[in-house]
């Protein structure tokens, strides 16, 4: 296919009359991030899925505003414009859709890489379907001696900063960083400031597999659960009412298998966490102190007793 001719020249040669000219509608700067990081990271599918997608996107508005003003127009009177140029289509059938778990596992991949190209499609991704990446909700905890939070840090692993903890820093000045061995999440370790120093997190949207049980529920500045083989793991706040349930094996995620959700049987989807029990979701929304640690009887308990109407 020819080289499209540039804006200012398709206007110089334009005439009364003259057919619309089909042009190639070019990539956006995101387009363009995605498809450099598919050249030169890994995770090809991943991102050039997202990209292909944008560019379908850009070919579909285009489409529908020359429909608009020139064709259609608003109400029954067409709009009195001639449309000089239509979107080239032959590139239309880039069609993105992967597989969801494919797709997830290349972010995943590309999340834990520190190539710059990784970090500005990670940047994207993040803007665009923020579901994609694994990244859970981000939470910030003070450093205490003998808090919750301490006994997960045992377990961090210090390492150079990846593209998750790009993403996870922000504008936050970072002391050190670090991964969860089980689940691959970022932590960072904030610098000391008038002496308040912080942990800074995203939480898992999963937990890793096995058979190991909810032991409780800590809550100090974000849901922490304890499980039966003594691991700490901080949790989406928006899936807290799904605790007390047993763990079980989900979908495998790239280099660690995890679940994707707390269930007995299926697994809940993340946004029908409104679906938990009503007396569980009373608990986990009472006026509780900081450190206040919820058994597994506590949860289980909960889960059976419906709330009690006024």
């Amino acid at each position: 296919m020819a080289r499209p001719a540039a804006p200012a020249a398709l206007i110089r040669e334009w005439k009364p009359g003259a057919p619309a000219a089909v042009v190639e509608v070019l990539a956006n700067y995101n387009d363009k991030i995605l498809r450099r990081a598919a050249r030169n990271v890994a995770s090809h599918l991943a991102a050039t899925d997202m990209a292909n997608d944008i560019h379908n996107n850009r070919i579909d508005h285009t489409q529908h505003d020359n429909e608009i003003c020139g064709k259609k127009g608003y109400g029954r009177r067409p709009n009195p414009v001639v449309i000089a140029a239509e979107p080239d289509t032959s590139h239309h059938t880039l069609r993105p859709g992967g597989d969801r778990q494919v797709l997830e596992a290349g972010w995943h991949k590309l999340a834990l890489s520190n190539h710059p190209d990784a970090v500005a499609a990670i940047e994207v991704v993040v803007g665009r379907e923020p579901d994609l990446p694994p990244f859970g909700a981000l939470a910030e905890v003070p450093v205490r001696c003998g808090a919750i939070s301490e006994r997960r840090t045992r377990r961090l692993t210090m390492c150079d900063p990846t593209a998750a903890h790009v993403i996870l820093a922000q504008s936050k000045k970072a002391e050190a960083f670090f991964i969860n061995p089980l689940t691959d999440m970022p932590v960072m370790h904030t610098p000391d400031h008038g002496g308040k120093r912080d942990w800074r997190f995203f939480a898992p949207p999963s937990l890793p597999a096995g058979d190991a049980e909810l032991a409780s529920v800590v809550l100090h500045h974000t849901v922490w659960v304890t499980t039966s083989d003594g691991h700490v793991h901080p949790v989406h706040t928006s899936r807290a009412p799904v605790v007390g349930q047993r763990i079980r094996r989900g979908p495998a995620m790239p280099r660690r298998s995890s679940t994707r959700s707390w269930t007995a049987s299926e697994p809940p989807q993340p946004r029908e966490h409104w679906k938990a029990p009503k007396g569980l979701t009373a608990l986990l929304n009472e006026d509780h102190k900081q450190g206040t640690e919820l058994t597994r009887s506590t949860l289980l308990h909960a889960r059976m007793t419906p709330p009690r109407t006024h």
